[in-house]
């Protein structure tokens, strides 16, 4: 079997999971509780040291994934201040070269 979904998630997305007999992980993207939630579910048949292998690839890969979010956002803040520091650099050599010039 083989399927691809995609699921948007945002500011109002909400995630819990239980560690029961039957091990889950809820993905709710609209908001705690509200319609339409996505399901990860470990196999019964995986011993419970299995079951934890799979949760920690899971948890590893969210975060990887959120480690990289991470990374291009502080590239973006620096560019943007790097950008900020050159036009005030830029406006300061003006103001000089504007008031040298009187």
């Amino acid at each position: 079997m083989s399927y691809s979904l995609t699921f948007f998630i945002g500011e109002k997305t909400h995630i819990r999971g239980v560690a029961s007999v039957d091990p889950a992980l809820y993905v709710e993207p609209d908001g705690h509780h509200a319609p339409g939630y996505i399901t990860f579910q470990l196999d019964w048949k995986l011993s419970i040291d299995e079951q934890l292998e799979v949760a920690d690839r899971f948890a590893a890969s969210v975060a990887a994934w959120r480690d990289e979010l991470a990374a291009r956002v502080e590239q973006e803040r620096t560019a943007v201040n790097e950008l900020a520091d050159a036009r005030a650099e830029i406006a300061r050599l003006k103001a000089e070269q504007t008031g040298g010039a009187r």
